[in-house]
């Protein structure tokens, strides 16, 4: 059997690509680690949990002490499990809470990820690993792949881009009902010409909808 390669965060479950670089890598963020901001996809740390689709293909690291240290590895967190609209985060709201500016920023954030603003919907399973391949009509030009990881991140990035839109419109106090029906339409519409993607993603709920 042939050796397997070591694995990198583009191996990893928590990585999200986002935008290439200069040198063409893919360049995206980890959920499990967000304190290390935009890494790149040939990274790696002690938090890496392999993607079903890379399993056989890459070596899965085994906890090991660490030399000269006797510390065994750190196991890698469970992976985050998404709340949504119907299966919000609950918690107790009684009594004071103290924030400051950018605690209130975050938790605003996290917020919107419960209720899907944004967040981290799952791609369908048969495109993991996979290429959007874009061919020219022209023969003689060379076609270009690029990562359906990568594109469907892009495509997430739209979808919860109108939902906070289409949230701004909805809680305008300056806007009259009337400009709010009109600005939603455009909304909708958009949505309808995004359906096709659809087929991306692995469950109904995180999909366009025109209705």
């Amino acid at each position: 059997m042939a050796d397997l390669r070591e694995p990198t965060c583009g191996d990893c479950l928590a990585f999200t690509g986002d935008h290439f670089d200069d040198q063409e890598r893919i360049v995206g963020n980890c959920r499990f680690r967000p304190e290390l901001g935009e890494v790149l996809e040939t990274f790696f740390c002690d938090s890496f949990r392999v993607k079903s689709s890379r399993e056989g293909k890459v070596r899965v690291p085994v906890p090991t002490a660490a030399a000269g240290r006797g510390r065994a590895r750190p196991e890698a967190p469970p992976p985050p499990t998404r709340a949504t609209l119907r299966r919000p985060t609950t918690g107790d709201t009684d009594g004071e809470i103290t924030v400051d500016k950018d605690g209130l920023k975050q938790a605003l954030r996290e917020i919107l990820q419960e209720e899907t603003l944004y967040g981290y919907p799952q791609m369908g399973a048969k495109w993991h690993n996979g290429e959007l391949e874009l061919k020219p009509g022209d023969a003689t030009l060379q076609s270009k792949t690029i990562p359906i990881d990568a594109f469907f991140h892009k495509v997430v990035m739209i979808r919860d881009r109108l939902r906070v839109l289409e949230a701004k419109i909805n809680s305008h106090p300056s806007l009259a009902e009337v400009e709010k029906v009109e600005l939603q339409s455009y909304i909708t519409k958009a949505y309808g010409s995004l359906t096709t993607l659809n087929v991306l993603f692995q469950e109904r709920d995180d999909q366009f909808k025109t209705g």
